[in-house]
């Protein structure tokens, strides 16, 4: 871990021993060929327990849920069990995937479920930073298929969804950088900054965020957040980047800076602000106009959390900025995208797209999952009825 020595909790997120320090992380794959490269990054130390994968790709929900995602969660479930055994105390799982491929939307679900039911930790919160496909330009029908069967687990195992889309970061990391070419390491970094500036809360300051994301959540199954970013700067442009507060946090609610891009414009039912940077100050945001007249659902004034640490950059390219933030929207605008993905998903369903690849797969399973996207997309609609809006 990088500049671990800030960190006033031991045994937290990183296990230590004599002097080395290892992130107590377990990376998963159906297959070895992600997982490798992963190995051989050399920036960071992990044990021998960090890393699992089967043989051969899961592809498919089904495939990650039935057949060969089962064949390595047993495994799966003893690395985590060995890594919490190295812990002073077990807050909550971190869970990142990708719900359009079959190990993160089927391997994942079924992990989710055997933690709750066989591993004993059913009353530890499990809060997930995943990537879902594109509102707009996603067409891969086999990720459509994978996204909304995967649904029921992330409503009903999930205490929290942090939302990203690949075209979302995208965009903001091009339009914030005058880089020739964006890889996956940019993406990656993105989705890793706001992890760890959530984590920091505990991390660096020593306080509880059990409540973060549970006061984003005005009923159990609406807990859907997009996040907006800010800010990314090559370190050339370093100077010239940075911005005053007031500036900061106008920036920050702009539309471009959300991670999850939705078709209709912000219906903000509730919001967090979450600041990072090295010198705590407690009145950080509470009298800027902006965060205090966001339009939430309620009434209520957005919460404002601090991370007390400094901006740390893994990728050379990018500068470590005095000051980042993340602002948690709990949006209702995300029914239009449900709403998108349960078209695209019924129009592809109707015409038997793909079936044949689903092995396994239950038709219980299909009914389930699209009731459960089409109530939770009602009942973010309600939302909209309540100021007479249409999606």
């Amino acid at each position: 871990m990088k500049k671990n020595n800030e960190t006033t909790e031991k045994n937290y997120i990183y296990d230590e021993v004599n002097g080395n320090h290892y992130p107590l992380a377990l990376f998963v794959d159906t297959d070895d060929r992600m997982i490798h490269e992963v190995q051989r990054n050399k920036s960071g130390k992990f044990k021998k327990h960090s890393f699992l994968h089967g043989k051969e790709d899961a592809l498919t929900y089904t495939r990650g849920f039935y057949t060969v995602g089962r064949r390595i969660v047993d495994q799966a479930l003893e690395y985590i069990r060995k890594q919490i055994e190295t812990m002073d105390r077990l807050d909550e799982f971190v869970i990142t995937s990708s719900i359009s491929g079959g190990t993160g939307s089927g391997f994942c679900c079924w992990l989710v479920d055997e933690l709750d039911w066989n591993g004993g930790y059913s009353k530890v919160r499990k809060n997930g930073f995943i990537i879902f496909p594109s509102s707009k330009v996603a067409n891969n029908v086999l990720g459509i298929y994978n996204t909304v069967l995967a649904m029921p687990n992330m409503i009903g195992y999930f205490d929290s969804i942090t939302m990203f889309d690949n075209q979302s970061m995208y965009n903001f990391i091009d339009h914030q950088l005058d880089v020739d070419f964006v890889d996956y390491s940019f993406l990656n970094n993105l989705v890793a900054q706001i992890i760890s500036s959530y984590t920091g809360i505990r991390r660096f300051n020593q306080e509880d965020n059990s409540a973060f994301f549970s006061n984003l959540c005005p009923s159990p199954k609406l807990h859907f957040y997009i996040p907006s970013y800010g800010k990314l700067t090559l370190i050339n442009d370093y100077v010239r980047k940075e911005l005053e507060q007031r500036e900061f946090i106008q920036f920050l609610k702009k539309i471009d800076q959300k991670l999850y891009q939705c078709s209709n414009n912000p219906h903000y039912i509730c919001s967090t602000l979450l600041l990072r940077k090295r010198q705590f100050n407690p009145f950080s945001g509470r009298l800027d106009q902006t965060i205090n007249n966001l339009n939430n659902q309620f009434g209520q004034t957005s919460q404002i959390y601090q991370c007390k640490s400094s901006n740390y950059q893994v990728l050379p390219e990018l500068a470590e900025m005095k000051q980042t933030g993340t602002l948690f929207s709990n949006d209702a605008s995300i029914a239009s995208s449900l709403k998108a993905l349960e078209k695209r998903f019924s129009y592809a369903y109707d015409q038997h797209a793909f079936i044949g690849g689903f092995e396994g797969w239950k038709s219980r399973d299909i009914y389930i999952a699209r009731d459960d996207l089409k109530q939770l997309q009602h009942e973010y609609e309600e939302f909209f009825t309540v100021d007479n809006q249409e999606i």
